[in-house]
């Protein structure tokens, strides 16, 4: 029994050998089999086949020569993704394969509920052996197969397409081939995918690399998977079962009949264990290249094949012969002389099975080499012990079967390319026309950003079910980073298709490295964009023809197309008026010509303006209002290229753009439809300290959601792919070559693609008509690495002829871009016609050079550029920028010349230098003067930076004795370059131009604007100091004021004075004035407006003071703009002072009027943070004064008013908390206003506003920045007793904000303990609440401190307390009556406060109900949860359960909304702890 049993054991190890694990199955079911009877065998047999039959099986099961195995043992598995439900099973086992797209669509809809049906069967366990059995299903309706064995498949297709050639007329393509066998082609490709798929599988194992080829194509390997391993027997046509749809004859599935080899009488399987896995697949590789040229061949064999292949002299001799050891040039010309080695196949046997396979079937050459290939590998496999390592030509053996996959899924994808090769361009160089390499992952990364656009709906529905609350959706900026070539702009352009697909506008600018055009005139251009790339509509019934619309008349433009350029030119002019409308055309060639179209009748006006954008409107705001509207039409796509060559203007206008959504109060906003893309070079970002912070910035918002992607090099797939895609030959073959570039270009992109053109121009890289591309990898090998990419595309630009070189070169003079008018001024530079340059440029623009991107010239590549730019011979380069100057110095003298010649011409003027114009005083005077105009102009478009630049280049164009001989230029540079860099922060310099100024300047009148900047730069270190100098510069010019016999009472006496003069009407007289013309007296003005600056900081009576004798100077000198300054701190003297709110309210009103007759931008910094913040809050809805009031923090940083910069700042973002402002988006703005300030040294806001106020809004909502950021260290570091630290440092204004932050705190944390103890402690500060009169710009501290009174009155009971909460109604009920939208809710809320405290239930309740009503009604979100927790307090106390529960709902609903999410949470828990536990 033992020797039986060990015998059995023995053979069922062997059938494993030969069929793994499947033989110790089978061999258990066998004992069970044949102990049955054989009639019951025979019926069971019967009922099983009889399905199959019907379905036409006829091939394989109306065989006798093998015998089947008993029907128990029966069992399909499944690797295919779409198992075809109710397909006949083959009454052998078989090996499903995976199905493809290629061919008929399978997924009809009953095929699909049929799939679905079969997904819940599970298969059912063998009690006996724990096998698992598909159930069988009945056969689907909707899709009839049949089933025939590979052999019979081969002679049926071949039988049919000679019947269908001999009766058709259909003509033979190019190559002789008909249709018909096209088609039979095309089948069998598809037949040889799902063989190989297969084999790979089972052979290889499932593949971990994402990148293999296998994975990428045969997904469907996760059904029931056999052990069976193939064998070279099984891969043969008998063994191999064909399924096709009955109807169409498309191939469906493929199938293994392994039981035809299967010996059941013979219990001893030879074991080949013994074969390595090299010399297994070399037999694999034998058996699929024979099956393949059967399938091919329409079933021939093939022919003998020699077994004998060429082998290269021995001892590393040449041509047999020994030699000394040559030179490297000796060794590039032998290399060149031997056999290629890169492409071209074995000799011989593979010749003639390859002219056979042409010869007779007309099969396409990629099939020939595919089989011939095959065989060779076997070949070297059996020949070699060593396997593919000996080989001498390893671009024609596959490596494994994912090879032959991987070659055969390229016919299937590029069938034109890699199966008939038939087109045009594979003689060709091309790279990427149907889809990008190796970016997949960076591409799902911006495609995500547009798809959260797209789809984001602006409300959060997580808060409270079936109530979604308003969001602020969040800005999306993606910063793509790599270096030069590797693919940053090509792989942003990737998406534009799938974008605009989707309806979107896809812009583009892009930077150069030289600054060549005026402040912001890149970005200018990519806006311009929209207006180049879309047509403008012709309205039909308007004249004759359907003439142009005349916007602005009764017509407007009727086209349905909410796209049209002229409706966008609408909607502008509607925002931003004539005006603003006029002023960005100057910069936008495209948009300039619509309008002056379009506003035919005022071209006049239109040219006439050479203000740039500063003029009325401030840059910001007018291309913000143009993205805005452009995004309302569709989302935008802004893609910014090199922005490490942006200027600090640009970079700060972009950071205003994106942050532009985050500042409005309206959540809904159309920005939030605009996705900012910006490409940079990684390797640049740390010099680039602009960039760097602007990227610093946006990572730490919380409500900008930035992506970064880095691109790198290719991987070795991704650069084989794309070659392979390019030569147009599969990817084994090219996986050598590409190796080598590999090496040789880290896998840049576009080194790779230059340095390919360069193997081709230098024909070691060539194709042959019969064999496709050729090259030597050993002569490549030795090719030396290029330094750079510059140093491939200098070698590609010399080879280009003369004139287009010529072209690209004087094109390379203007930077990266440049305008039409500009080329057009300049085309006669070399004293021709003129004929030359535009053609050269067209050419380049075919040769990939140049892009043409509406009225511009753009090189594709900045380092196209600068190459080009370098091969000018440095002795030309000088002489010929002074040709291009001389031709457009004449467009900058024109009187309505664009500014775009002015920077242009100052560009190149600079890259002359001193040194070629040093001998030309004239010309040198001439440079100068344009350096101080081009400077002007940047400064009045905010770019200090660039402003700098300008008047440094002028001053060293200067000549000797400067001041003697150019008094006022050089009065002029000087003054100018000390107000840049003062703008700039750049102190020191500062203190040295206004040297230079008070040593040489003539007068008093002539050194003042730089005193003005220096005593600017001496208050940033201490008023103190700088209010002495301007006291002192005050007495030459007739006022001596001595501050200290000033006293309060003086000051109040003449603050009454000044109101009687200006009471009524009176104070319209202004408007009425004549503007102010005395030198001395608009001196005197200025110094005094600056005094006010500095006082108003400290809080004292002296600001009020001095504007009353500033107001009596212009009532009789004139008007100025320090007159509306003052005009403007009056009104706020008014109403806080004197307590005369109406009166103060008026004359802000005014002085606003009065605004109009001077530079907008420079004074909204002074006065709308006055006014706005102080006056018009006792009037008008406080939400209504947010924007202004940023506009003025704007301005403040732009122009450079930094004296006005810190007070702004503070108002600005006290009244957003005390509108109720989404807590994230005012954090957000308080991260922006910190880096402002940091870059300005301005360390006391940090430190006693900005970093307290992160504090609390962060206790508040949750929300924290990243602890390495700015403020979240100093909020670390920041001293608990901020007030007294601002009261040492004399910063009375942040004693009143820290005073006020530390109430709001405790208010809102229910500290009222803490509240308390505040108000005792500044008992001077809370002074107010001992008096009938309060200021009404205090009102949020003396709400607050009501509130403070009547808790501590309840809790104490000491009069004192009631005293103050009543003096705050008293004052609140009057205030209500002023300004219901402001004040009612805070009033009703007092009143709540006060009836809870007398005990009086009623009033109370009726009370906080209406105060929550009217904080609700009036936007005070944050007060609606305030009212609501008092109130559920309140109901608390009294046992009113269910209206607490109410209000404890109500609270955290308004404080979600507010962004107060850890106060909402702790409204939850303490409520319901205090009052609802257990109910």
């Amino acid at each position: 029994m033992s020797k039986k049993m060990g015998k059995e054991a023995d053979s069922r190890a062997a059938k494993q050998n030969r069929w793994g694990s499947l033989a110790a199955r089978l061999e258990v079911q066998c004992e069970d089999i044949l102990t049955m009877e054989a009639e019951e065998v025979g019926s069971t047999g019967a009922r099983e086949h009889q399905p199959a039959q019907q379905n036409g099986d006829t091939g394989l099961l109306g065989s006798s020569d093998h015998t089947l195995p008993p029907p128990d043992l029966r069992r399909e598995t499944s690797i295919s993704s779409q198992s075809m439900a109710g397909s006949t099973t083959h009454s052998a086992l078989s090996t499903k394969f995976p199905q493809e797209a290629w061919g008929t669509n399978l997924a009809s809809v009953p095929y699909q509920q049929q799939l679905q049906q079969n997904e819940l069967l599970q298969p059912q366990t063998h009690e006996a052996c724990g096998d698992q059995f598909q159930p069988q299903l009945p056969p689907a309706a909707s899709l009839e197969k049949t089933i025939s064995s590979l052999k019979d498949w081969i002679v049926t297709k071949k039988v049919d397409k000679e019947i269908k050639e001999a009766t058709s007329s259909l003509p033979s393509n190019s190559s002789g081939m008909s249709p018909y066998e096209k088609q039979r082609i095309e089948k069998c490709v598809k037949i040889a995918h799902l063989l190989v798929a297969n084999l790979a599988k089972r052979f290889e194992g499932p593949k971990t690399n994402s990148n293999e080829p296998i994975e990428a194509t045969v997904d469907s390997f996760d059904g029931e998977t056999d052990d069976w391993e193939p064998k070279p027997q099984d891969i043969s046509e008998d063994c191999i079962t064909v399924t096709e749809n009955a109807e169409t004859g498309d191939v469906i599935d493929l199938g293994f009949d392994i039981y035809r080899n299967f010996n059941w009488d013979d219990t001893e399987v030879d074991d080949d264990n013994q074969s390595s896995n090299e010399q297994k697949l070399g037999l694999i590789f034998e058996a699929l290249g024979k099956l393949l040229y059967k399938l091919f061949m329409e079933g021939e064999d093939v022919p003998p094949c020699p077994t004998s292949t060429d082998v290269p002299p021995p001892n590393g001799s040449i041509d047999g012969k020994s030699s000394d050891i040559p030179d490297e040039d000796d060794i590039l010309d032998m290399l060149r002389k031997l056999p290629i080695t890169g492409t071209s196949g074995d000799n011989g046997g593979n010749d003639r099975i390859t002219s056979t396979m042409r010869n007779s079937g007309k099969l396409p050459k990629s099939l020939c080499r595919l089989v011939v290939d095959l065989l060779h590998t076997s070949t070297v496999m059996g020949r070699n012990e060593h396997g593919l390592e000996n080989n001498q030509n390893p671009g024609s053996c596959f490596a494994s079967l994912s090879d032959v996959h991987s070659d055969i899924q390229q016919m299937i994808d590029f069938p034109d390319a890699f199966l008939y090769s038939s087109i045009n361009s594979r003689w060709e160089l091309v790279f990427g026309n149907n889809h990008m390499f190796g970016r997949k992952g960076e591409l799902r990364q911006l495609m995500d950003a547009a798809y959260r656009i797209q789809n984001s709906t602006g409300y959060d529905q997580s808060s409270t079910p079936g109530m979604p609350h308003p969001t602020q959706r969040k800005k999306e900026v993606v910063m793509v980073n790599g270096h030069a070539g590797s693919g940053k702009s090509r792989l942003v352009q990737e998406i534009r298709k799938p974008l605009q697909a989707w309806g979107w506008t896809f812009l583009r600018c892009k930077f150069g490295k030289t600054i060549q055009a005026e402040p912001l005139s890149v970005i200018a251009l990519g806006l311009d964009e929209f207006f180049s790339s879309n047509v403008a509509c012709l309205c039909p019934g308007i004249g004759t023809q359907g003439s142009l619309v005349t916007m602005g008349s009764s017509n407007g433009c009727s086209c349905a197309n909410s796209s049209c350029p002229r409706k966008v030119c609408e909607r502008l002019e509607s925002l931003i008026g004539i005006d603003g409308l006029k002023c960005l055309s100057q910069q936008m060639p495209s948009l300039r010509s619509l309008v002056g179209e379009t506003y035919a009748h005022r071209r006049e006006s239109f040219n006439n303006v050479n203000g740039g954008l500063q003029g009325k409107f401030h840059t910001h705001h007018l291309f913000g209002t143009l993205l805005d509207t452009l995004a309302s039409v569709s989302p935008v796509l802004f893609f910014v290229d090199d922005l490490q060559w942006a200027d600090v203007a640009s970079l700060e206008l972009l950071t205003g753009l994106i942050n532009r959504t985050f500042t409005q109060f309206d959540r809904d906003c159309s920005t939030n439809r605009i996705l900012f893309v910006g490409a940079y070079r990684a390797d640049t970002i740390m010099e680039e300290l602009s960039l760097k912070n602007m990227i610093q910035e946006f990572d730490e918002c919380v409500t900008i959601n930035t992506t970064q992607i880095s691109l790198r090099g290719f991987h070795l797939e991704s650069l084989n792919e794309m070659v392979s895609e390019a030569l147009c030959l599969p990817r084994r073959k090219t996986r050598s070559l590409c190796q080598i570039i590999h090496l040789k270009t880290q896998g840049f992109p576009l080194y790779v693609v230059e340095f390919l053109d360069a193997l081709l121009t230098e024909k070691l890289l060539f194709h042959d008509p019969a064999d496709g591309w050729e090259w030597d990898v050993d002569v490549i090998d030795l090719k030396g690495i290029s330094k750079s990419v510059a140093e491939l595309l200098t070698g590609k630009l010399k080879r280009l002829p003369h004139d287009i070189l010529s072209g690209i070169q004087v094109l390379s003079c203007f930077g990266s871009h440049v305008d039409f008018d500009v080329l057009d001024a300049v085309k006669n530079y070399d004293g021709s016609s003129g004929n030359t340059l535009m053609p050269a440029l067209y050419t380049a623009q075919k040769e990939g050079l140049v892009e043409k991107a509406g009225p511009t010239f753009t090189f594709s590549h900045d380092s196209i550029q600068h190459a080009a730019f370098d091969l000018i011979p440095t002795e030309d380069r000088i002489p010929l920028l002074q040709k291009l100057v001389s031709y457009l110095i004449p467009c900058c003298m024109q009187e309505r010349g664009s500014d775009s010649f002015l920077f242009v011409t100052v560009d190149i003027i600079n890259r002359i230098g001193r040194d070629g114009v040093y001998s030309d005083p004239i010309q040198s005077q001439l440079f100068a003067r344009l350096n101080l105009e081009a400077g002007k102009k940047s400064m009045a478009a905010t770019d200090f930076s660039s402003a700098m630049k300008h008047f440094k280049f002028g001053i060293s164009f200067l000549q000797a004795n400067y001041w003697e001989d150019q008094y006022d230029l050089s009065l002029n540079l000087f003054e100018c370059s000390a107000l840049a860099n003062y703008s700039e922060g750049n102190h020191e310099q500062v203190a040295i131009q206004v040297n230079h100024v008070l040593s040489n300047a003539k007068s008093f009148e002539d050194k003042f604007k730089s005193y003005c900047v220096f005593i600017n730069v001496i208050g940033i270190g201490s008023m103190e100091r700088a209010a002495e100098k301007l006291y002192e510069l005050l007495t030459p010019l007739g006022e001596n004021i001595d501050p200290n016999v000033i006293s309060p009472q003086i000051a109040i006496s003449e603050f009454i004075s000044t109101r009687n003069i200006l009471s009524g009407v009176q104070k319209d007289k202004f408007l009425h004035l004549d503007p102010m013309t005395d030198r001395t007296k608009l001196m005197t003005m200025k110094l005094m407006a600056m005094l006010v600056v500095y006082y108003n900081q400290q809080q004292t009576f002296m600001s009020g003071y001095l504007v009353c004798k500033m107001i009596r100077t212009s009532l009789q000198y004139g008007h100025s703009e320090d007159t509306v300054y003052a005009l403007s701190v009056f009104s706020a003297v008014l109403g806080n002072r004197l307590y005369d709110v109406d009166e103060g309210y008026a004359l802000g009103r005014t002085a606003l009027s009065l605004l109009k007759f001077y530079n907008t931008n420079q004074l909204i910094p002074r006065i709308y943070g006055v006014i706005y913040g102080t006056v018009l809050v006792s009037k008008d809805p406080i939400q209504s004064l947010l924007e202004p009031l940023l506009q003025a923090c704007r301005l403040s940083f732009s122009n450079g008013n930094f004296e006005h910069s810190t007070i702004n700042t503070v108002i600005y973002l006290s009244r957003s908390w005390h509108a109720g402002k989404n807590i994230p988006l005012v954090m957000s703005e308080l991260n922006a206003f910190a880096h402002h300030h940091k870059q300005q040294s301005h360390m006391s806001i940090l430190q006693l506003f900005l970093a307290p106020a992160y504090t609390v809004l962060s206790t508040l909502s949750g929300v924290t920045f990243d602890s390495s950021g700015l403020l979240a260290q100093l909020a670390d570091v920041c001293n608990d007793d901020i007030v007294e630290t601002a009261k040492v440092k004399n910063e009375m204004v942040f004693v009143r904000t820290s005073i006020a932050l530390s109430m709001m705190e405790a208010i809102f944390l229910r500290d009222f303990v803490k509240a308390s103890q505040v108000i005792l402690k500044y008992q001077d500060f809370f002074q107010m609440l001992e008096e009938q009169q309060m200021r009404i710009n205090e009102f949020e501290i003396i709400f607050y401190a009501g509130l403070v009174s009547f808790h501590m009155a309840r809790e104490t009971g000491e009069a004192h307390w009631m005293k103050k909460g009543m003096n705050a109604l008293a004052t609140f009920e009057k205030w209500s009556i002023l300004n219901e939208w402001n004040f009612e809710h805070r009033f009703l809320l007092l009143k709540a406060e006060l009836h809870h405290t007398k005990g009086d239930t009623s009033a109370a309740v009726e009370a906080y109900d209406m105060s929550a009503q009217a904080a609700q009604k009036h936007c005070f979100t944050h007060h609606v949860g305030l009212a609501c927790e008092l109130a559920a307090h309140y109901f608390g106390n009294i046992g009113e359960k269910e209206r607490t529960r109410e209000m404890i709902q109500r609270s955290h609903d308004a404080y979600m909304e507010w962004g107060a999410a850890r106060k909402a949470k702790v409204v939850i828990n303490l409520l319901e702890l205090n009052w609802l536990d257990g109910s």
